[in-house]
Protein backbone atom coordinates (compact mmCIF):
# COMPACT_ATOMS: atom_id res chain seq x y z
CA UNK A 1 0.00 0.00 0.00
CA UNK A 2 0.82 3.70 -0.57
CA UNK A 3 2.73 4.96 2.01
CA UNK A 4 1.22 7.94 2.13
CA UNK A 5 -0.82 9.13 5.21
CA UNK A 6 -4.51 7.94 5.28
CA UNK A 7 -7.07 8.34 8.02
CA UNK A 8 -10.30 7.01 8.49
CA UNK A 9 -13.01 9.13 10.19
CA UNK A 10 -15.53 7.10 12.07
CA UNK A 11 -18.34 7.51 14.55
CA UNK A 12 -20.21 5.78 17.65
CA UNK A 13 -23.07 2.95 16.27
CA UNK A 14 -21.87 3.01 12.66
CA UNK A 15 -22.43 -0.33 11.00
CA UNK A 16 -20.02 0.70 8.18
CA UNK A 17 -17.57 2.21 10.45
CA UNK A 18 -17.10 -1.21 11.67
CA UNK A 19 -16.71 -3.10 8.74
CA UNK A 20 -14.19 -0.47 7.50
CA UNK A 21 -12.22 -1.17 10.80
CA UNK A 22 -12.16 -4.74 10.77
CA UNK A 23 -11.08 -4.81 7.47
CA UNK A 24 -8.59 -2.32 7.89
CA UNK A 25 -7.47 -4.81 10.60
CA UNK A 26 -8.12 -7.88 8.76
CA UNK A 27 -5.24 -6.66 6.37
CA UNK A 28 -2.69 -4.99 8.51
CA UNK A 29 -3.40 -1.30 6.75
CA UNK A 30 -1.39 1.59 7.90
CA UNK A 31 -4.72 3.55 8.54
CA UNK A 32 -5.15 6.00 11.38
CA UNK A 33 -8.41 6.81 12.36
CA UNK A 34 -10.35 9.26 14.18
CA UNK A 35 -13.71 8.46 15.99
CA UNK A 36 -15.55 11.88 15.17
CA UNK A 37 -17.88 11.47 18.67
CA UNK A 38 -14.89 11.10 20.95
CA UNK A 39 -12.41 12.87 19.57
CA UNK A 40 -11.48 16.45 18.69
CA UNK A 41 -10.66 16.81 15.00
CA UNK A 42 -10.03 19.58 12.52
CA UNK A 43 -10.52 19.14 8.80
CA UNK A 44 -10.86 22.18 6.23
CA UNK A 45 -14.40 21.43 5.58
CA UNK A 46 -17.50 19.37 7.42
CA UNK A 47 -17.91 15.97 7.50
CA UNK A 48 -21.42 15.21 6.17
CA UNK A 49 -21.13 11.59 5.83
CA UNK A 50 -18.96 8.60 7.67
CA UNK A 51 -17.04 6.90 7.55
CA UNK A 52 -14.93 9.19 5.63
CA UNK A 53 -10.94 8.61 4.46
CA UNK A 54 -9.14 11.94 4.00
CA UNK A 55 -5.51 12.16 2.92
CA UNK A 56 -3.70 15.41 3.27
CA UNK A 57 -6.86 16.76 4.16
CA UNK A 58 -8.69 15.52 0.99
CA UNK A 59 -11.64 13.64 0.69
CA UNK A 60 -10.80 10.06 -1.11
CA UNK A 61 -13.98 8.32 -0.04
CA UNK A 62 -17.02 7.48 2.03
CA UNK A 63 -19.06 4.72 2.93
CA UNK A 64 -18.04 1.26 1.38
CA UNK A 65 -16.33 2.62 -1.20
CA UNK A 66 -13.54 3.09 0.67
CA UNK A 67 -12.72 -0.59 1.32
CA UNK A 68 -12.88 -0.29 -2.75
CA UNK A 69 -10.25 2.14 -2.72
CA UNK A 70 -7.96 0.19 -0.34
CA UNK A 71 -8.28 -2.81 -2.08
CA UNK A 72 -6.64 -1.13 -5.33
CA UNK A 73 -4.13 0.71 -2.75
CA UNK A 74 -3.33 -3.13 -1.75
CA UNK A 75 -2.79 -4.28 -5.57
Amino acid sequence: MNSEEYTVYIGNNCCCCNNIIQFISNNNLDVSSINIDNEAYTLPFSLMVIPALIQNKKLIAYGPDIITHLKNLMN
